[in-house]
């Protein structure tokens, strides 16, 4: 395998498989062909996906497509944050917030906006240390963040002329988002699509892929191979037979049932956040877009079955069971060694899955199509290039599994089986080092710099995509505090003094925000009209 990579060959039509198609012809600027194997089980995808901020400034950039545009063609909404609720008490699942034995509610927000930092301590220290200190009991996000009052009065990211206020995500149909991708790979950047399914794949002497043939005869051979079939990795795991290393001693949840509420958010608004509610054997999801919302319960098929969790859903949501359309999923958290061995790269959910906690799953896909862009051969397969690629991959889904496990380590729950099995699960040594730094009142990572880059342009630091606002967010949400703060603040007594003004200037921006941001519905029909109306919306499921 010596010769220029000419041919690039995807299976798989989903959202990953659209979007390395779209994004490969992009930033290679032409230089190699694509073609799309789409099986007819990955050519809908359905579902609706939560994407964070790096999609837009990561992915549709690069193909010069505005945000509106894609908004307009996915019917998507916006999402600022991640709720949490009933992470700390007991009870069945209910989407109202209990209120907590200290008093106040039982949730708390993961939102998507900066923190702002002092003299290069983020602010979360000099919260911590007015809470320490008796000089505050507001909640961590309330104190430190822009975000929440916004995501309460339920505010558009976003002034009517289209001016950003604060960081922000979307809210995705699948189905429609493909729809999108697909159209524009084939109509405008000469994607070949072949809507066929995989018969069995042909490897030269060497163990490299060399042919996928359909089960219609069609003979499609490449250079460069892209697994995106989905958790079943039909190229990268079943072919090369790489290695899955299984999370199950670290990640319980292993099924997944959804259902679709009706949701009139023309009469009742719309949700700019997607919620969280801890249920007995796992979490319900729900992601709201125009119309109705994305709701399903992923669970540890050891503590429920699906007639259980069904059920626990539907009375989550008012629906009737008998009724409803229900969706089941299983699936298994972990990842492949090696997401690129020889010349097949995974992509998606065939190279790793972790539950749908965060909103993770395109992040994956767009983290790493750049890798990939960064890692491409000239006219080898140098295992520097390849090791190099494996590594940034690995490095940060680890860093994404330790985040997921730090919400269930640190939750407090112990009325149920599940809940209690946290106590005693396998923590990797890398989250074991952000908890005792955390407990020592230490950043965790970069203290502003990785949420720059992450939020605000450009690529993080492998290994810092979940840097310290969002383990602060999380953990001091769940009510898991620093067991002393940050001990070079009492040597900084002038730093402790001017982070001060901070937290009165937040409030502030709170307050104006509020008031000069519209309604996130009113702006939403603003730019969608009321053609998202008659589209049909499914439910979030696990995988890309």
């Amino acid at each position: 395998m010596d010769a220029r990579i000419t041919s690039v060959v995807v299976l798989g039509g989903g959202p990953a498989g659209w979007m390395t198609a779209t994004y490969l012809r992009k930033a290679l600027q032409g230089t190699v062909s694509v073609t799309v194997l789409e099986e007819p089980e990955t050519a809908g995808d359905a579902g609706i996906e939560a994407a964070l901020p790096t999609l837009q400034r990561s992915f549709f950039s690069t193909l010069g497509i505005s945000e509106d545009d894609w908004m307009r063609e996915s019917g998507a909404t916006f999402g600022m944050a991640v709720r949490f609720v009933n992470w700390r008490t007991g009870g069945a699942g209910e989407p109202v917030a209990r209120e907590l034995p200290q008093g106040g509610a039982d949730a708390f927000y993961h939102p998507y906006g900066l923190l702002p930092e002092h003299d290069q301590i983020p602010l979360s220290h000099y919260w911590y240390n007015r809470r320490h200190h008796g000089g505050t009991a507001e909640p961590f996000d309330y104190a430190c963040f822009r975000e929440p009052p916004l995501l309460d009065a339920r505010r558009s990211p976003r002034w009517m002329d289209g001016r950003p206020a604060t960081r922000y995500g979307w809210h995705i149909d699948r189905a429609r988002f493909t729809d999108f991708l697909r159209r524009h790979a084939t109509t405008r950047q000469g994607v070949r699509r072949v809507p066929g399914t995989l018969a069995r794949v042909e490897l030269d002497g060497n163990g490299y892929l060399e042919t996928l043939h359909t089960t219609a005869g069609e003979a499609l051979s490449g250079d460069l191979f892209i697994d995106c079939s989905g958790p079943r990795a039909r190229l990268l795991r079943q072919v090369m037979a790489e290695p899955y290393l299984d999370l199950g001693d670290q990640l319980l949840c292993d099924r997944a049932v959804t259902v679709r509420p009706p949701h009139d958010g023309y009469a009742h608004g719309i949700e700019p956040y997607s919620t969280v509610i801890a249920m007995p054997a796992g979490w319900a999801g729900k992601i709201p877009v125009l119309g109705e919302f994305g709701a399903s319960y992923v669970y540890a098929s050891a503590y429920a079955d699906a007639g259980t969790a069904t059920d626990q859903l539907c009375r989550l949501w008012g629906l009737d069971p008998d009724r409803a359309e229900v969706g089941e999923t299983a699936f298994r958290a972990g990842r492949t060694r090696r997401s690129w061995v020889r010349n097949c790269v995974g992509i998606g959910s065939s190279a790793g899955l972790l539950e749908p906690l965060e909103p993770t799953a395109l992040h994956f896909v767009t983290s790493a199509l750049q890798q990939l862009v960064r890692h491409f051969p000239a006219d080898a397969f140098n295992p520097v290039l390849l090791d190099g690629f494996n590594r940034e991959v690995a490095t940060e889904f680890d860093e994404a599994r330790d985040f997921v496990q730090a919400h269930f380590s640190g939750a407090q729950r112990t009325d149920t089986r599940f809940w209690r099995a946290h106590r005693d699960l396998t923590v990797s040594d890398s989250l074991r080092a952000k908890t005792v730094a955390y407990r020592a009142g230490l950043p965790l990572g970069s203290p502003l710099a990785d949420e720059r880059l992450y939020y605000g342009g450009g690529t993080p630091e492998p290994g810092r995509f979940w840097s310290n606002a969002s383990y602060c967010a999380v953990l001091a949400g769940l009510g898991v505090e620093p067991d002393t703060p940050l001990p070079s603040l009492a040597h900084r007594p002038e730093s402790v003094r001017g982070a001060e003004p901070l937290f009165e200037r937040i409030k502030r921006q709170q307050q104006n925000l509020v008031e000069t941001l519209p309604d996130a519905h009113d702006y939403l029909r603003h730019l969608h009209g009321w053609s998202v109306a008659g589209h049909p919306h499914t439910s979030a499921r696990p995988g890309s």
